[in-house]
């Protein structure tokens, strides 16, 4: 199935050369979660990021769907 993986800030290094700006399109086996698209490409799901499916919270055990849009930027902090 087909989704579109999105990073954002630091997390941007681990997208693929292909990549068109901070968006990358694959295809992943049915079944996938956010984690395991995330450890494919190195990114960190340690609670150091935050996870987004079509807009929404995600957590990283959630299932992908056909068409999602993983978003994943890296916490910060303010003050």
């Amino acid at each position: 199935m087909r989704i579109t993986l999105k990073l954002f800030a630091t997390f941007r290094r681990h997208l693929p050369p292909e990549a068109k700006g901070n968006a990358y399109q694959l295809d992943v086996p049915a079944g996938a979660c956010v984690a395991d698209v995330l450890h494919q490409f190195g990114v960190p799901t340690d609670g150091a990021a935050v996870l987004l499916v079509n807009g929404r919270t995600a957590a990283p055990e959630q299932i992908l769907e056909e068409g999602d849009a993983l978003a994943a930027f890296p916490a910060m902090a303010g003050g």
